[in-house]
C-alpha cells in the first residue's frame, strides 16, 4: 500500500473528467479524463480513456490514449499500441509500439543539436 508521502505531488484526472487551463504537476500526472490546456509534469501518463490537447511538457511520457499539439519530452516517449499522438513533438528517444500513431511534425534533440522530419506513422 502506498504511503501519503509516496502520492503526495502527483495528479490523476479520472475517466469522464474534463480539465480545462494550466496544470504545473511536481511528480506524475496520469490522465483517463480529457485535459485541455498547458500540462508540465516529470511524468507523464495517458491512460486508454484518456486525451490530453494543448502544450505539454514532460520528462518521460508514455501514451495509450492521445495527445495532441505541442509536446517536449525531455527524455522518453513511449506510444503505446493503442497511443495516438499528433502535432509538434520535440524529443530525446521515442518508442512506437505496432499499432501506435503518430502524424506531425519531429524534432529529435541530442545535446545541443536538433534535426526535423515530418512524419505520418
Amino acid at each position: 500500500m502506498s504511503s501519503i508521502s509516496d502520492l503526495s505531488n502527483n495528479l490523476t484526472i479520472g475517466n469522464g473528467v474534463t480539465f480545462k487551463g494550466s496544470l504545473n504537476v511536481p511528480k506524475k500526472a496520469t490522465i483517463y479524463g480529457t485535459v485541455d490546456g498547458d500540462l508540465t509534469a516529470d511524468e507523464i501518463f495517458i491512460g486508454l480513456s484518456g486525451v490530453i490537447t494543448g502544450t505539454i511538457k514532460a520528462r518521460n511520457i508514455e501514451v495509450e490514449g492521445g495527445l495532441h499539439e505541442v509536446v517536449n519530452c525531455i527524455e522518453h516517449l513511449h506510444i503505446r499500441n493503442t497511443g495516438r499522438v499528433s502535432g509538434k513533438l520535440q524529443y530525446s528517444e521515442i518508442q512506437i509500439e505496432r499499432g501506435g500513431e503518430f502524424q506531425g511534425e519531429m524534432n529529435h534533440v541530442q545535446g545541443s543539436s536538433v534535426r526535423t522530419s515530418s512524419y505520418t506513422l
